[in-house]
């Protein structure tokens, strides 16, 4: 892959970090709105080419993928450019901010035969595999719980007047997107979408969600997803069944470690030690599927992204945000 970046925040250095040790991947362009910023960027990690013009960057023959990383309302727009000009994409999430976005991208990669991927590095974990491995052991399910609260300078700024793009109602910011979001991928692709999402946050003055609960309704069990950037909490998932639960600690970004209690069993560990950047993971895969034209798992994958973009949407619509 010859990767050029839109975008220059801490994502992007830490994609660009996590690339370093695979073979044949690497980024060949840099794109922002600001030349300095590029710039910046180019240095820090022997970045070749900037641009200030998107299409000038998405004619540049050299460049194969795309990774959007701009503020959330531009990653549909800017995904279906980069497509029409024949480019893979990795868009990081949220993906878009609707289902009808989700939807007429994945058409679009079907229909120009791209391949198009959200960036989202839970999915790819070893340990998340092995969660999956050991659903059976728990018999059936009954709650999932997901906590993922995380303070941001950004919560400061915007207290004090400030309004960055993550807390921005025209970028579709907030909580839910920008850290629920994991918990929502969690849940949702070892569950499958839910019958029913109801969503309660805390609101800030501008209308945007600084914190939240979703709860995800199943036919035969709950499962709750805690967002905030307004607060520091305890992060993990646990996955109760009649048999047992699974836990995760430090949360769903990351599945570092992961237990299973089987009744009348001690806790045991079953995770693997993750030696690589969790990013790491995911474009090793996203690698692997481009190279093998493996069009079914980008389908299940683009599937498994418009199902978060519709339960998203729903839980934004239920406190105001469009």
């Amino acid at each position: 892959m010859n990767i050029a970046t839109i975008g220059t925040g801490k994502i992007v250095e830490e994609m660009l970090q996590a690339i370093e040790p695979l073979q044949d991947v690497q980024c060949v362009a840099a794109f922002s709105r600001t030349r300095e910023k590029a710039q910046r960027l180019a240095d820090r990690y022997d970045i070749t080419k900037t641009f200030t013009d998107l299409e000038e960057m998405l004619n540049d023959a050299e460049v194969d993928t795309v990774y959007i990383a701009s503020p959330n309302s531009l990653h549909a727009e800017q995904a279906r450019i980069a497509m029409g000009f024949g480019k893979n994409v990795i868009c990081e999430k949220p993906f878009t901010s609707s289902q009808d976005e989700a939807k007429a991208l994945f058409n679009l990669a079907k229909e120009k035969e791209l391949f198009l991927f959200e960036a989202i590095p839970t999915l790819h974990l070893p340990n998340y595999q092995l969660i999956k491995e050991h659903m059976d052991h728990l018999g059936p399910i009954k709650l999932v719980q997901c906590n993922y609260s995380q303070y941001s300078s950004r919560y400061d700024q915007l207290k004090n007047g400030e309004v960055t793009n993550i807390f921005d109602p025209k970028f579709a910011g907030g909580a839910l997107a920008d850290i629920n979001i994991y918990n929502l991928h969690f849940v949702l692709n070892l569950f499958g979408r839910p019958e029913e999402v109801n969503y309660a946050a805390n609101l800030f003055s501008n209308g945007i969600d600084t914190s939240g609960v979703a709860v995800l309704s199943y036919p035969t069990f709950q499962a709750s997803c805690v967002g905030a950037k307004d607060t520091t909490g305890v992060n993990f998932a646990m996955i109760q069944g009649e048999e047992g639960y699974l836990y995760v600690s430090q949360g769903t970004n990351g599945v570092q470690q992961v237990t299973m209690k089987k009744k009348d069993e001690e806790e045991v560990i079953i995770s693997v030690q993750q030696d690589d950047p969790r990013l790491t993971y995911e474009f090793r895969r996203f690698q692997e599927i481009i190279k093998n034209e493996d069009y079914h798992t980008r389908d299940a994958l683009l599937e498994h992204s418009v199902h978060v973009a519709s339960v998203m949407e729903a839980a934004r619509k239920q406190i105001g945000l469009a």
